[in-house]
């Protein structure tokens, strides 16, 4: 019996004396119709419809019913046979008509209740048998299937302790699925906390992030700081090793006092040695060590008549002056220590005996270290020497400013100049940093004086200077024949490539420095050079060929402090004994026959 229309209904309502009464019945029945609606019914006929309801059962209830029975015989258990007794309840549960079925249903829907709820729980535990405990998508993916799980409780410990409570993406998401969870608390605070850690973090400072380790020792991120002291720690030990000069040794010790390395540490990993630690905690550098300043002020360039002067040109911070810091502590060589640059020869002593370079000298610092070199080994003969000590600045302001048609000494117009035009002979070296072609400078300049008040008037000047060019320059100057005369007066010109010890070790640095100088050098100056050797019978024992030194000081550690090797120093020694004139060494009987003559 399909629907009726409201069309339908209002006839049905007005004709309802009329029609078939048992017609009327199954419309009221079917629940299209209430006999409510029915208001013009006759009373008869009301009677009739009354006893009929009360007297025989629904065929629409029982059409129902039946449809019930057949799902539970065909498919048993199910939602949907739960969906179709609820259904049945809520239509019957009121109107009961004659041979309802609805206190069997509200029976049959409660034991069903409890068998759609075992068989819920067997599947939910057979699936929850499957879930892998430490596998997030897992453990979301029950969650989603059973929201209302018994595993509840189980899943959240779990997915907490998956949760990485460094990254605050992840306390973020634990958060949004359980913001009133049962380590809801916990999460606000490591939240918080993430803040101060991720500032300290962001600093990269090894003591900053040390000093958050000690103070938050329970800190939620305490294993990423300690990861983090950790690589820094090992920043820290590769800057000592790969640039000792400009890591201060203050900072070793405070590395050392708050914990973050240890000496065992440092010395294992050649960043610094027992000898040289002992240094940095005995020393006052500033306080115990002779006042460089002062030696320069009391320092003079006087070459004494009859030596050979040795020259050695270069750029600033090539290390000439670390060369002559080398020479003056071989025992070949023997500074006269009264001569004008005696106090500064003192100061360079003392300075290598403790393993410290000495700051750069000034733009227009010369001296020399009057000296001698002799040997048990030599017989008795003596070769003197005047080493000439200039700055770097001096020497690239003098090259490097002039015109390139300007190539003579005079014109250079640099404190050397002078010592250079001398009657003794020479040996020049070139001095070359295999670390740096370009240095920018600075130096001040005395212009004149007030007429007024007499105060001086400087100017600073500044420049970049080109190492390659520079040295080319120099080439250059010593090619001009307005030179001539003190080429003439020149025994040997060979080439220094200091900081060796950044080479690599001994067996190799030879070989390096060849390389290095090939590579930038060769092409502009070798040719040359050995032209103007053979010009002026220069390095004749060599074929008239530079020879290329390698020069460092000693393993160089923590705040440019380095422990003194010999080996470099006395094979400069050497290589200026080889290049100069000797004298026999005056015996007691030849001083007394000087005496009497």
């Amino acid at each position: 019996m399909g629907s009726l229309t409201e069309l339908q209904k209002k006839q049905l309502v007005d004709r309802c004396n009329s029609i078939n009464v048992n017609t009327l019945l199954k419309y009221i029945q079917s629940g299209e119709i209430t006999l409510a609606e029915l208001a013009n019914l006759s009373a008869d006929r009301r009677e009739y419809i009354d006893k009929k309801i009360k007297d025989q059962p629904n065929p629409l209830e029982q059409e129902e019913w039946n449809e019930i029975i057949s799902l539970i015989e065909s498919s048993g258990a199910s939602d949907e046979l739960m969906h179709k007794f609820n259904a049945y309840i809520k239509k019957w549960e009121e109107k009961r008509p004659t041979g309802n079925h609805v206190d069997e249903a509200v029976q049959k829907r409660q034991e069903l209740e409890q068998v759609l709820i075992e068989i819920k729980r067997n599947q939910e535990e057979a699936d929850w048998q499957q879930v892998d405990p430490f596998n997030k998508s897992d453990l979301l993916g029950h969650l989603k299937k059973y929201p209302n799980t018994i595993h509840a409780a189980e899943i959240e410990e779990s997915l907490w302790g998956l949760t990485d409570k460094e990254n605050i993406n992840a306390l973020h998401e634990y958060q949004s699925l359980y913001p009133e969870g049962k380590f809801a608390g916990e999460v606000k605070n490591m939240l918080e906390s993430f803040v101060e850690w991720d500032s300290v973090r962001a600093t990269r400072d090894v003591f900053k992030v040390n000093s958050y380790l000690k103070e938050h020792p329970n800190s939620p991120f305490a294993k990423q700081a300690q990861l983090l002291v950790a690589e820094l720690k090992q920043e820290e030990i590769g800057f000592m090793r790969n640039n000792p000069n400009g890591y201060e040794s203050v900072r070793l010790m405070r590395l050392l006092s708050e914990g973050i390395v240890s000496e065992y540490e440092l010395i294992n990993a050649r960043a610094i040695t027992e000898n040289i630690l002992n240094t940095i905690r005995d020393i006052d550098i500033v306080r115990d060590l002779p006042d460089v300043e002062f030696a320069i002020a009391n320092s003079t360039p006087e070459c004494k008549e009859g030596y050979t002067d040795v020259y050695f040109f270069g750029i600033p911070s090539t290390g000439k002056t670390c060369v002559l810091m080398g020479l003056s502590r071989s025992d070949n060589l023997h500074i006269n220590l009264a001569s004008g640059g005696g106090e500064y020869a003192s100061t360079l002593q003392q300075y290598i005996d403790v393993g410290k370079t000495i700051p750069r000298t000034p733009g227009d610092f010369v001296t020399t270290l009057e000296a001698t070199i002799s040997s048990l080994a030599s017989g008795g003969l003596v070769h003197k020497i005047n080493l000439v000590e200039m700055s770097g600045e001096e020497f690239a302001f003098g090259v490097a400013n002039n015109p390139d048609h300007v190539f003579t000494f005079e014109e250079m117009g640099t404190g050397v100049t002078k010592l250079l035009c001398n009657d003794n002979r020479k040996v020049f070296f070139l001095v070359i940093d295999p670390t740096a072609n370009v240095v920018k400078i600075r130096r001040t300049v005395l212009r004149g004086y007030d007429e007024a008040t007499g105060q001086a008037i400087e100017d600073e000047q500044i420049g970049i200077v080109n190492q390659r060019t520079t040295i080319q320059k120099m080439v250059n100057i010593l090619q001009n024949p307005d030179n001539a005369e003190i080429m003439k007066k020149v025994d040997s010109l060979h080439i220094i490539m200091t900081k060796s010890d950044i080479l690599g070790n001994p067996v190799v640095r030879e070989e390096k420095a060849l390389k290095i100088f090939q590579d930038r050098y060769a092409n502009n100056i070798l040719e040359p050079l050995i032209n103007l050797c053979k010009e002026y019978n220069i390095n004749a024992q060599y074929d008239f060929h530079p020879n290329l030194y390698t020069f460092s000081l000693g393993d160089f550690y923590v705040g440019g402090l380095y422990e003194y090797e010999s080996t470099d120093s006395n094979r400069l020694v050497n290589a200026i004994r080889n290049s100069t004139q000797a004298e026999r060494k005056m015996t007691f009987w030849d001083k007394v026959k000087k005496t009497f003559n």
